[in-house]
């Protein structure tokens, strides 16, 4: 069938629904475009949030096991203070570091 077959009212809707396509297409992939930067911009939220967390327990560790060798220095009754506080100096030493070091990436 040729263009000379269809009416030309029908030719005419065609060619003004190509034309309102044309037109829409920037508009859709602005969106498009918006939607990739909102994905990339959560997913950079979600990696630093893990990095967070898993600073968090390795905080929380260090915490627990200077916890538990206080109470084992203070076992028999007596307290070694210069060992407590070298403790508290080590602990601080290595949060310190541990600030300072990315965690490594998995």
């Amino acid at each position: 069938m040729s263009a000379d077959a269809l009416p030309a009212e029908i030719v005419q809707a065609i060619a003004i629904s190509n034309a309102k396509s044309i037109g829409e297409q920037p508009a859709v992939l602005a969106n498009l475009a918006l939607a990739q930067q909102i994905f990339n911009q959560n997913m950079q939220q979600q990696i630093a949030l893990s990095q967070q967390q898993a600073m968090n327990q390795v905080h929380m560790a260090t915490a627990a096991t200077t916890a538990s060798l206080i109470a084992q220095a203070g076992q028999g009754g007596c307290v070694s203070r210069p060992a407590i506080e070298q403790i508290a100096k080590d602990v601080a030493r290595l949060l310190a570091e541990l600030d300072r070091k990315p965690p490594p990436h998995g």
